[in-house]
């Protein structure tokens, strides 16, 4: 199965009424990616606290920004060249289960109203690294990620630009993904017979 590390940078924090402004997904241990900033579906202009937040304006949206429709397009297609030889994919994101995975829903139920056959959502295996870092890191004030990027080495240059957090993310998720393996592992003993 193929894993799929993703961000999305967007307009707000309410995954139900803000835009999508910039998409990066890449494969896990892969150079495979696939990345675009897009314009506002509402056509709204995005505001300084973002534009401080994560260094998109408005003039690169308007310059160098999809229309909704093909970002979405063009993302969706991504997908079915990457999917599995099981036709599944794990998606990991971090804060997805309240943030990233709810925006990806809306872009598939928006491809679905455009007619376009959407990447089958019970397809996707959604991985949440906040949630995996709550599990197996207690006693933190914060899980940000860039707080768990600073415990584990990882590098945040550029961070809350969707590529550059997909990176971070990419090593982050293995350095977790890492430390479950071996707490399994102290946990499962094998049984010896004699």
């Amino acid at each position: 199965m193929k894993i799929i590390i993703f961000d999305l940078e967007t307009s707000g924090l309410n995954p139900y009424h803000d835009d999508i402004i910039e998409i990066a997904m890449k494969v896990l241990g892969s150079e495979e990616q696939f990345t675009c900033l897009l314009r506002p579906k509402s056509n709204e202009c995005i505001s300084l606290t973002i534009t401080t937040l994560t260094g998109i304006t408005n003039e690169m949206l308007v310059k160098d920004g999809l229309r909704w429709e093909d970002a979405y397009q063009l993302m969706n297609a991504w997908l079915f060249s990457v999917k599995g030889a099981d036709d599944k994919i794990a998606m990991v994101s971090h804060n997805g289960e309240s943030f990233d995975f709810l925006f990806l829903k809306r872009m598939f139920n928006d491809l679905n109203k455009l007619k376009i056959k959407s990447f089958p959502i019970h397809k996707i295996i959604p991985i949440d690294t906040l949630l995996l870092a709550k599990r197996l890191i207690s006693g933190r004030s914060t899980y940000r990620q860039s707080t768990l990027c600073q415990q584990y080495d990882i590098e945040t240059k550029g961070s809350h630009r969707a590529l550059n957090d997909v990176i971070a993310l990419e090593q982050l998720y293995v350095a977790l993904a890492t430390k479950l393996h071996d707490e399994l592992g102290k946990r499962r003993k094998p049984i010896e017979y004699p």
